[in-house]
C-alpha cells in the first residue's frame, strides 16, 4: 500500500510541476509580448499649451493641442476678424510654429510666462482692402486672409529678439514692425521684411 501511495504522490508531484511549468511559461510569454507591444507602439504626441490675449477684444484663451491637430471652432472664433466678426479655419501649421516659438522664448527667457498678444490674426478680404485704402502696407494676397498668419508680441521679450527667434525657425515669413512693436509670422514661403540686413549678424542656436 505504501508503495502505491508513494507512486501516486510522485505522479501528483510530476503533474503539478508540469502545470506550474506551463503556467510560468505562459506568464513569461505574456510579459514578453506586453513588453514587445510597448516598444512597437509609438509614443503619444506631445501637446503644446499656448496662451493668447487679443489686444483688440480683450479676450484671453488657452489652446492645448497636439502638433498637426486641427484648430477647434472655438479657437477659430477667437482668431476672427473682429472688425467684421467673421472667422475662418486657421492653419494648424501656424499653431505648430507658435508652439516651437514658445519653446525658443522659454529657453532665452526662462522666467517669462509666455502669452502671445494677438495684434492681428484672420483678416477678411474686405478688411484687408479697407486697411490698404487707409494707407496701410497690407499685401494684396496677405496670408492673414488664408488663416496662415498672425501678428504677435510677448510682454518681456524685445520685438527684435522675437523677430530673431522666429527667423531662426525658418518656417515662413517674418515681418518686423519695430515702431508698432509686433512681429508678423506666417507659414508661407520663407521671406523677411522690411530689411534683410539683420540676417548677417543673426546667430541661431544649434539644435
Amino acid at each position: 500500500m505504501q508503495n502505491t501511495n508513494t507512486n501516486t504522490n510522485a505522479g501528483r508531484l510530476i503533474t503539478t510541476s508540469k502545470i506550474f511549468g506551463v503556467t510560468l511559461l505562459g506568464s513569461l510569454c505574456l510579459a514578453f509580448n506586453t513588453a514587445a507591444d510597448a516598444q512597437t507602439k509609438p509614443a503619444p504626441a506631445p501637446k503644446d499649451t499656448l496662451e493668447f490675449y487679443n489686444v483688440h477684444t480683450g479676450e484671453s484663451m488657452t489652446v492645448t493641442r497636439k502638433k498637426g491637430e486641427l484648430i477647434s471652432d472655438r479657437t477659430n472664433l477667437f482668431m476672427r476678424d473682429y472688425r467684421r466678426n467673421e472667422k475662418a479655419n486657421m492653419s494648424p501649421q501656424l499653431f505648430d510654429l507658435l508652439g516651437d516659438l514658445k519653446k525658443s522664448i522659454q529657453k532665452r527667457y526662462p522666467n517669462i510666462s509666455v502669452t502671445f498678444k494677438v495684434v492681428s490674426s484672420y483678416r477678411t478680404p474686405q478688411t484687408n482692402s479697407a486697411l490698404q485704402r487707409a494707407g496701410g502696407t497690407q499685401a494684396d494676397k496677405s496670408q492673414h486672409m488664408l488663416g496662415k498668419a498672425m501678428d504677435i508680441a510677448v510682454d518681456g521679450v524685445p520685438t527684435k529678439d522675437l523677430r530673431d527667434m522666429a527667423t531662426c525657425l525658418k518656417r515662413g515669413g517674418v515681418g518686423y514692425y519695430a515702431e508698432d512693436q509686433f512681429v508678423h509670422v506666417d507659414v508661407a514661403r520663407v521671406r523677411y521684411w522690411p530689411s534683410h540686413d539683420y540676417l548677417k549678424g543673426l546667430k541661431c542656436p544649434k539644435n
